[in-house]
């Protein structure tokens, strides 16, 4: 009897363990087009890269890396913009 419960408690652990590995795989993302192409996609992608089991190659890694630098561009065009239009709208002169 004692043997038949330990076999079973090994065979539950087993299926957890295999359910959490295929769960975890579940989360990986590849970096592709669709992402690259979309900043809040590339931001995201980012953030989950410790679930994204992805394995990067230097092509891919360089296509990431100018994804984020024109994203940041994008960003602080859009903030200088909004100042921009601030300052038309709400500027000392008016």
């Amino acid at each position: 009897m004692k043997i038949h419960g330990s076999f079973k408690k090994a065979a539950l652990l087993s299926v957890s363990v295999l359910i959490g590995i295929t769960t975890a795989n579940a989360h990986t993302t590849d970096l592709s087009t669709s992402i690259i192409d979309n900043c809040d996609a590339v931001t995201d992608f980012a953030k989950n890269l410790d679930h994204n089991d992805a394995q990067l190659s230097n092509a891919q890694m360089k296509s990431y890396i100018d994804a984020r630098m024109a994203c940041e561009i994008e960003h602080k065009d859009q903030h200088l913009q909004s100042e921009k239009y601030f300052i038309n709208q709400y500027g000392s002169d008016k």
